[in-house]
């Protein structure tokens, strides 16, 4: 079983989430979209970010037991 990448992946998604979202903001610029943003997104960014690193960390773990292990 190969490790490796989900961290990329899992930012890579942000990314393209976020690219979305700005282009959402041509046609829906109303309280609501407001309101998802402040709700929904504005924290999303940061967990994303601790996310990618916590599992850049588990994925080295496991990379070293299985070297230890082999």
């Amino acid at each position: 079983m190969e490790t490796g990448g989900n961290d990329v992946i899992l930012t890579k998604a942000m990314k393209d989430l976020m690219a979305q979202w700005e282009r959402s903001g041509v046609h829906w610029h109303d309280a609501a979209r407001a309101d998802f943003e402040r709700d929904h997104l504005r924290d999303l960014a940061p967990s994303v970010l601790a996310a990618a690193t916590a599992i850049q960390k588990i994925e080295e773990i496991v990379r070293r037991v299985r070297k230890e292990c082999s």
